[in-house]
Parts: structure tokens; sequence; C-alpha cells
């Protein structure tokens, strides 16, 4: 239940029913004594708002939504105001402006634990924004479909994803091109030319990707973000950054740790996951490795690693069937539920 009444309305009802306008209120709406009210702006001037505070909540999913003004002005009365942030911490490496925007939200749910504990420790902060790390969420109708895929629907090996961002996905590209492999990117050109002809997946769909991953045997990905020097200068910026795990390492190899889809996406699609094993490993938040998904180290380790699943996939499927059973439990839907 909502009420809102502007001033002049309130001024009204005062007067028709001589000052005892609680006794009316609570006579025309039995639950009111329930919610909580409040004075905010409307498009009619001052206004009350009665509201019940635990459904009093807007959701904004969509890294546009911080420059959404519009959007953001309709809901500016709203009494909890959440925003689900899946690309940090490239906001961080972009300087204070882009925390700066975020300070509109009550709570921010973001899928570093690490960006996270640094903004809400952090001394004399501008906001009372309170960020909770959350796995990075998915939407269940996507992926339903994939629950019944077997060892049988494989058809290839292994499958890299993404875009090229530094010279160790050449590594890894050459290290998976030994086997029956799938490399799909979005990417025109590649910045290492012979990179070029060992894609087999040029720009497809979302749902054409997925149905691509779930006949794959297994994935591989790094959870990193490699920086430049301008990334490392705004990050330098950061009230507080000091409190980011293992920042010396950051600023020593210009990597910063960020959970990406690959693993919740794998999950899903009954895709065994290999993961390099860094020095933050913040899949651990979420995934329990040799339970959920294996690590690997070195390029010679995974190369071995592939070809001993590969000819004998059906001593780690208990690991691709656990993970799938997992992952259910970060959709989007659930989270919602959460709230």
């Amino acid at each position: 239940m909502k009420l809102i009444i502007t001033e002049s309305q309130y001024k009204l009802l005062r007067e028709k029913h001589s000052g005892d306008i609680k006794s009316y209120l609570e006579e025309m709406y039995p639950n009111i004594s329930n919610l909580k009210m409040r004075f905010s702006k409307g498009m009619k001037g001052v206004v009350r708002k009665y509201y019940d505070p635990e459904t009093d909540k807007v959701l904004f999913w969509g890294w546009n939504s911080i420059d959404a003004d519009d959007v953001k002005d309709q809901y500016e009365s709203a009494n909890k105001k959440i925003f689900i942030n899946t690309v940090q911490p490239c906001d961080v490496i972009n300087g204070p402006i882009e925390m700066l925007k975020q300070s509109y939200f009550d709570e921010v749910f973001t899928i570093c634990p690490y960006t996270a504990h640094v903004l809400n420790t952090t001394p004399n902060k501008i906001s009372d924004t309170i960020y909770t790390p959350i796995c990075f969420p998915f939407r269940e109708k996507h992926f339903n479909k994939y629950k019944n895929i077997t060892i049988a629907d494989k058809e290839k090996d292994v499958i890299y994803y993404g875009n090229i961002h530094h010279v160790v996905y050449s590594d890894l590209l050459k290290s998976i091109s030994k086997f029956n492999y799938a490399f799909s990117t979005v990417s025109p050109t590649l910045p290492i030319e012979e990179l070029s002809k060992l894609v087999t997946h040029f720009d497809i769909s979302s749902e054409e990707k997925w149905d691509l991953l779930s006949k794959c045997k297994m994935n591989v990905g790094f959870n990193l973000l490699f920086l430049n020097p301008t990334h490392i200068s705004n990050l330098k910026m950061i009230s507080n950054i000091e409190a980011f795990k293992n920042i010396d390492i950051t600023y020593e190899k210009g990597i910063l740790p960020q959970m990406k889809t690959r693993m919740i996406e794998s999950a899903a699609c009954k895709t065994l996951m290999l993961m390099y094993k860094d020095d933050w490993n913040v899949i651990e938040e979420w995934f329990e490795p040799n339970k959920h998904f294996l690590y690997w180290e070195t390029f010679e380790e995974l190369e071995t690693l592939i070809a001993d699943i590969s000819n004998n996939y059906e001593n780690y499927w208990h690991i691709v069937e656990a993970a799938n059973e997992y992952v259910q439990q970060y959709s989007i839907e659930n989270l919602i539920k959460r709230l």
C-alpha cells in the first residue's frame, strides 16, 4: 500500500474533519498505521508520502542507470534505491567521478568484494551508500533449457570467448587451438594479427554463444582486469584504495581481480570451467575449487588438463553437475526474492 497526499489536500482534509485527520485516515485506510510517512517533492510540490518500507524499493540494473537522470528523478523519493553494479572494479579505475555518481543509491550490489570493502570502510564517506558483494546474477529463463545437457551433447573439447586484452590471451589461444576448440569474439580486428586466424565464431548473439558453450566440454578464462598507466593513476585517486586486497600486486603487475560471467555461464550451460589461479581468486567467494571448477596456473598445465578431461570427461562430469545445481541460487530471480 502507498498513499500520497499533497499539502493542499492535507489542508482541506484538516478543515473538513475539524483537525482530526488522523482518525479520518485510519478509517479510510485501516493499514495506514503500519506505514511510515515522510515529506518529499513531487510534481505537485511538497507531498506527504505514506509507504511500506519493506516494499517501497526500486532496483536499477544496467550501467547506464547511473546516468539516467530522468529515471533517477522519477524515483528520488523511493524509500530504498538499489543498484546492481556488474562492472566493478572497472568504474574504480576510471576515477572518483564514476564513484560519486553512485552516491544516489542507498545500496549497491557489486561483483567485487574488495571494492566493497574499500568503499564501506572509507573514512568521512561522501554518502551513506552501502556496498554489498554478490555473485554475478543471471536470468533463469535464458538457461533452463541447458539443464538437460548430457555428455553425449558435447561436440568440442574447449572454448574461449571474449576479446584479447593482454598478451597472455595469445598463449591461451595457442594452447586451446591444439585441441578441438572454439574461439568466439566480437572484435573485428585483434591486436595480434595471427590470432585472427584462430577465430571460429564472430559476433554471434548471446543465445548463440550459450548454445555453443553448452556443446563444449570445457571453458577457459581469467578473472582479471588488465590496467594501463592511466588506470593506475585514477586508482590512486580513490580514497582508502590502499585497503584493497593485494593492492601492491596491482601496482606491480598492472592487474585487478574482476569476476567475469564465464563461471556463471559455464555452470548454467553444464560446461566445466577451467580458471586461471591468480593472486586473488575472487571466484572462491561464490564457488569451491575442485567441486565446482578447476584451477590451472601455467599453459603447460592447462594443456595437460584439457587433454585428460577431453579423454576422460565422464570422470569430471560430477563437477559439471554440482556446479549446475549450485549456480541456480545466483539467478536474478532469487536476488529479487532476497530483496
